[in-house]
C-alpha cells in the first residue's frame, strides 16, 4: 500500500496551534488577579480575552487583532459595571502594553 494511512491525523506537540505565549499568559492572569474586584465574570473575561489573543494573527495585522481583543474584554468589563472609569482606563493601557510587548518579542 502506497500514500497516507487510512486513519485519522493526529496533532503532534511539534504542530502550530493557536496559544498565548507562556510569559504573556501569566502576565494576563497577574493582571487581572490585581484587579480590586473579585467576580466570575472577570475570570470569563480574562479566559476570553486569552483565547482571543491565541488566535490573533493569523489572519490580518497583529495589532489590529490585539487591538481588537482587548477592546472585547475593555467593553465587557464596562457593560457588566465591574470596575470603575478609572480602573478600567488603567487596565486598558496595562492591556495594550503587554500586547505590546507580545509583538515585539514575536
Amino acid at each position: 500500500m502506497t500514500g497516507p494511512a487510512e486513519q485519522p491525523a493526529l496533532p503532534t506537540a511539534t504542530e502550530d496551534t493557536p496559544e498565548v505565549p507562556g510569559w504573556a499568559e501569566k502576565s494576563v492572569r497577574d493582571i487581572f488577579a490585581a484587579l480590586p474586584v473579585t467576580d466570575t465574570r472577570l475570570d470569563a473575561i480574562r479566559d476570553g480575552y486569552l483565547d482571543c489573543l491565541a488566535g490573533a494573527g493569523r489572519t490580518q495585522d497583529l495589532d489590529m487583532e490585539h487591538d481588537r481583543c482587548r477592546l472585547r474584554a475593555i467593553a465587557a468589563i464596562g457593560e457588566n459595571g465591574l470596575l470603575p472609569a478609572v480602573q478600567v482606563k488603567d487596565l486598558d493601557q496595562r492591556l495594550a502594553a503587554l500586547e505590546a510587548d507580545i509583538t515585539a518579542n514575536l
